[in-house]
């Protein structure tokens, strides 16, 4: 069968929630990079939590991204080998670039070392998740299949949000199952078979059928986020002071370990979709704002995939540049300069990189970066006239 994308136009706050989801993974690795630092004062420790916490929806808003897009824009099945080879050049092929890079960079050169990290995404802390986001499209197909049966036995908006319920309330109880028996608070059980589920699609389905559902009741989902807002802004805040509970609470104050902010438990469940939901409303929002915020956004989200894989690598540029400033790496405000610092990097890079000949290979689908170099050359012309 050959592959049908529709032709719809796109949904312009989708590239919004996938900026600010690449912001905050880059804010993710400020923190957790400033909490490990010596001299971290208890209170600066519990602002580091809460902001970790508040950055918790990225990958979760990825995943639902990937969930909208699959389902929007393919209208029939898809042509499996094909689908899988364009999948592998744009998305397998940068993740292994740059695990290599962070492999040469740790020194794991071992060839057995090495093929694991890359068959386990731990060439670096983020890259689990390509793992993970990879499998989806290798079941995209029964997936797909699977989606539209049951759309095409729920004819109502009220039935697919029923759907929609039901299958949260499946996916709380694995979350449930996950707390007791895979992950203990810090540290992924022992048991063999549990090892991986980390990095599994299952353990994070519910995020894709979320976006397969909004995709495909679009009109209905932008009025159902923009209805329950003041409702929503109430579950969220409730879920946010318990999570924080649940995370300053493990070990006291004085050794806090983000870890216990794990996605695999069910508070992180309904506090991540309850975020997923705000941020939705907040992109639409910004959409119709036409500011430079979504000008900026917009600009952010052409690049995120490359900049994604890359930014542990401009990590370490601005820890040494803040070194050179005398910035204490002890607090917030460090940890604010630091992820300011590698997102600027990280998108300039990526954006330069689309430039180059294969840049595809590095920077994963991306659109073109233009240079208006004709509007620079009026530029000295113009500012001769007006002097």
């Amino acid at each position: 069968m050959a592959t049908q994308v529709s032709c719809k136009k796109q949904v312009p706050e989708l590239k919004i929630v996938q900026s600010l989801a690449f912001l905050a993974v880059v804010l993710q690795s400020a923190l957790s990079y400033t909490i490990k630092q010596p001299a971290v004062a208890p209170e600066q420790g519990v602002l580091i939590g809460m902001f970790f916490n508040l950055a918790k929806f990225s990958a979760p808003a990825f995943i639902f991204i990937v969930g909208f897009t699959l389902i929007y824009h393919h209208e029939k099945q898809v042509r499996y080998q094909s689908y899988i080879f364009e999948k592998v050049a744009e998305l397998i092929v940068p993740y292994l670039f740059w695990s290599l890079i962070y492999l040469t960079m740790n020194h794991q050169l071992h060839m057995g070392e090495a093929v694991q990290a890359i068959l386990l995404g731990s060439a670096a802390p983020h890259m689990w998740y390509v793992v993970m986001m990879f499998q989806i499209h290798l079941l995209f197909p029964v997936l797909f299949a699977l989606f539209h049966w049951f759309r095409r036995r729920v004819n109502t908006r009220v039935a697919l949000y029923k759907m929609l319920l039901v299958f949260g309330l499946l996916y709380a109880g694995l979350m449930w199952f996950s707390a007791h028996y895979v992950f203990n608070g810090t540290v992924l059980t022992h048991t063999n078979w549990l090892l991986y589920t980390d990095r599994t699609f299952l353990f994070y389905s519910f995020y894709f059928v979320m976006g397969g559902i909004a995709a495909a009741a679009l009109p209905a989902w932008r009025k159902f986020v923009f209805r329950h807002v003041p409702v929503n802004t109430f579950v969220f805040l409730t879920l946010f002071f318990m999570v924080s509970y649940e995370l300053f609470s493990f070990d006291g104050l004085h050794d806090i370990h983000l870890q216990v902010s794990t996605y695999l438990k069910p508070s992180m469940f309904l506090y991540t979709t309850s975020e997923i939901l705000l941020m939705y409303a907040l992109a639409m929002t910004i959409v119709h704002s036409r500011t430079f915020l979504y000008k900026l956004l917009q600009f952010v989200g052409r690049f995120t995939y490359g900049a994604y894989l890359a930014h542990l690598f401009f990590l370490p540029a601005g820890v040494k540049l803040l070194a050179v400033l005398g910035v204490p790496a002890n607090s917030l405000l460090y940890a604010l300069l630091l992820f300011s610092l590698t997102a600027v990097l990280s998108i300039g890079t990526i954006s330069l990189l689309t430039l180059v000949p294969f840049a595809g290979a590095i920077t994963g689908p991306t659109a073109k970066l233009k240079l208006n170099l004709s509007a620079l050359s009026v530029w000295p012309v113009k500012m001769k006239k007006q002097l």
